[in-house]
């Protein structure tokens, strides 16, 4: 599977970047020509990728789709390549041909060093050693950080965009920086050093990101203090990492000195991108992460050079600072779960932990309960808490209007409960797709999923849910899930007309799904696509309200949006979720069951008319348009907050009913 996804990436991407990766020999050409160093054109190159991933992420994606951003670039991309040739043409007429031949090239009026000869002398390959320190200890902080970033401020799309733009100014500016400091005679040597340093000191900041709550606020003020404080505390080391390439590459003459420094230090950031994630956070977690990548720039500084006195000081700072500072500050925290008390709203203490190559995943016990936190987010808990019940309700629900439920299949695991419910309604074979193992693996710490993994008849599958559907031939009675938030970065997917298509062609006919449709996590126009989704695919649909899930306004926030495949029997065009549920004919295997008959049907708030009227007007989420993703929230404390959307969404749903 690992051998496809690569031979699979290879062959759609790997052209374009593959040619991507080709530029920047002829923007070595274009600098000896101008007289200037490449450094500046490399500044340029990275400023232009953070503003263009702040533009997708605010602008282009949420306006255009992914679909229309991906032609808007290609034809951006087209527009260029045709200026180009223009120009080129018009300078051939000029007589400019006439000039210099291609390999002569104007002397550097900002000499950096002497000439590259990667190969032929210790001086090119050290330099080809340093470019390849600074690309592996530049990712490794990217994966670090970014991981506990997420946990501060959540896996947005919105988030995301902020922590790489962050990122990628810093190294522009310290390409910028890169002929400033070498006319002054500050050298590699100085810079991996001072790099180091601020690794250390910034890392317990980052830390605590989640403690901050300005960055929790409203709108343009919760993205700009981002911005500023990821600048603030993120940019130095990141700055200083950054000098290194630039210098380098001022330091070759031939494309081919150009190619090999940046082959290297992408070689650098893949093995360190990689290495962070699938071995270092697993072992070390994103703290002593990050004081890899720290030890990596020391390291650098030794092999770079240059005047001892500085680089042995500062290195004594990073080392005084790392002992006297950083892993005091970091062990008051090692207890302390990220995102755990703004979620919970109570002080809570870690049992354990586990650090994946894409979650981290944590379980909190806190005063009546445990919760599993992924990435910062309480994605599930056990407690004596009606506002939990319907996770049960998730697994019951779908099995109780099925006559003869045989086969199901849970999507996102979490604490478990909503699998065991499924597994005692009677499923005879039960499947839970999860993308994280750790879910499965932390599952004996909640005792309301009764050792449903221990189960003959359950299957765990350590699979993304939408792409066991895709993958598989299976056929379902009945398909239940509860992602993680709808605005999550790639939680859309599992709440678009194409995934509600495949679910469709996996249930037999007859077959029930069941979508979770948290209130309190939506915009009244989020929800009506979500709704607008799903009956474009299952006409006979109905939501159900669970009547324990009360927020503060005294209205319901949990909602489950129930869907049947025709073909079961019914009459076409009525509606299967009449008086009778087949389910309460069975009995359970426990014997006694905690969703009563007359809440299951008293507390469907719309039949299949009435949820057509509420999605009446609205854009269907698809995986083109991320609705969802790129689109404010409620949750997020946007300019509508989370109790006066919760009522505007059944302000809407009493105008569906009536």
């Amino acid at each position: 599977s690992t051998l496809f996804t690569l031979f699979a990436l290879a062959a759609s991407i790997g052209p374009a970047c593959l040619a991507m990766g080709a530029t920047l020999p002829a923007m070595g050409l274009l600098a000896q020509r101008s007289g200037r160093p490449l450094s500046r054109l490399y500044a340029l190159n990275t400023a232009g990728a953070a503003a263009g991933a702040l533009a997708a992420a605010f602008a282009l994606i949420p306006s255009l789709g992914l679909r229309g951003t991906s032609f808007a670039l290609a034809a951006t991309h087209f527009s260029l390549a045709l200026a180009c040739a223009a120009l080129s043409l018009f300078q051939h007429r000029r007589g400019r041909s006439s000039g210099p031949e291609e390999s002569e090239c104007p002397p550097d009026p900002e000499p950096a060093g002497p000439p590259l000869s990667v190969g032929d002398s210790p001086a090119g390959a050290r330099q080809l050693a340093l470019a390849a320190f600074s690309g592996a200890a530049a990712f490794i902080l990217e994966v670090a950080w970014f991981r506990a970033l997420r946990s501060a401020w959540f896996g947005t799309a919105d988030s995301l965009a902020v922590m790489l733009f962050c990122f990628l100014v810093a190294l522009a500016l310290g390409a910028a920086l890169a002929p400033a400091l070498r006319r002054r005679g500050i050298g590699l040597g100085v810079s991996f050093a001072a790099a180091a340093l601020f690794v250390v000191l910034a890392t317990p900041l980052i830390d605590r990101f989640d403690l901050v709550e300005v960055f929790q606020s409203k709108g343009a003020l919760r993205q700009t203090s981002r911005v500023l404080g990821g600048l603030l505390v993120m940019g130095p080391p990141i700055l200083l990492v950054g000098v290194a390439l630039p210098t380098l590459l001022d330091c070759g003459r031939r494309p081919r000195d150009w190619a090999l420094l940046y082959a290297a230090n992408t070689l650098g950031a893949v093995v360190g991108a990689n290495a962070a994630a699938w071995l270092l956070l697993e072992r070390l977690g994103p703290v002593a992460t990050a004081w890899t990548a720290a030890a990596i720039l020391a390291a650098g500084a030794l092999v770079a050079g240059g005047p001892r006195r500085g680089r042995f000081l500062l290195l004594g700072g990073g080392a005084v600072a790392l002992l006297a500072v950083a892993v005091p500050m970091s062990a008051g925290h090692r207890s302390r779960t990220l995102g755990a008390s703004r979620s919970l709203g109570a002080d809570s203490t870690l049992v354990e932990s586990r650090h994946g190559p894409d979650a981290s995943l944590s379980v909190v016990a806190f005063p009546g309960g445990k919760a599993l936190v992924i990435n910062g987010f309480v994605a599930a808990a056990e407690a004596q808490d009606p506002r939990l019940h319907y996770m049960d309700a998730m697994g019951r629900l779908p099995m109780l209007l099925h006559p003869d439920p045989r086969d199901a299949l849970v999507i996102c695991f979490g604490t478990g409960q909503t699998a065991h419910a499924v597994r005692d309604e009677g499923a005879a074979r039960l499947d839970i797709a999860d993308l994280n193992a750790a879910v499965f693996e932390m599952a004996h710490h909640f005792e309301a999923n009764r050792s449903v993994l221990e189960d003959p008849r359950t299957r765990p599958v350590v699979m993304d849910g939408r792409a066991w559907l895709r993958r598989g031939d299976r056929a379902y009675d009945v398909v239940t899930l509860e992602p993680m938030p709808p605005f999550f970065s790639g939680t859309n997917s599992l709440y678009s007309v194409g995934f509600y298509e495949l679910v469709h062609a996996r249930l037999r006919p007859g077959g029930i799904v069941a979508q979770w449709f948290p209130l309190h996590l939506m915009t009244p126009e989020q929800a009506a696509s979500v709704a607008a989704a799903f009956v474009a695919v299952f006409p006979e649909a109905v939501l159900w309200l669970d009547p324990g899930s009360i927020a503060r306004n005294g209205l319901p926030d949990q909602g489950i949006l129930l869907g049947r495949r025709r073909g079961g029997g019914e009459e076409a065009g009525g509606t299967p979720f009449g008086e009778e549920w087949p389910g309460y004919l069975r009995l359970p295997e426990s014997g006694g069951r905690p969703l009563a008959s007359f809440d299951a049907r008293d507390r469907i708030a719309l039949d299949g008319a009435g949820l057509r009227r509420f999605a009446e007007g609205a854009d269907p989420v698809t995986d083109d348009n991320v609705l969802l993703e790129y689109r404010p929230s409620a949750y997020r404390a946007r300019e509508v907050g989370v109790q006066d959307s919760i009522r505007l969404i059944h302000e809407r749903i009493d105008a569906a009913r009536r």
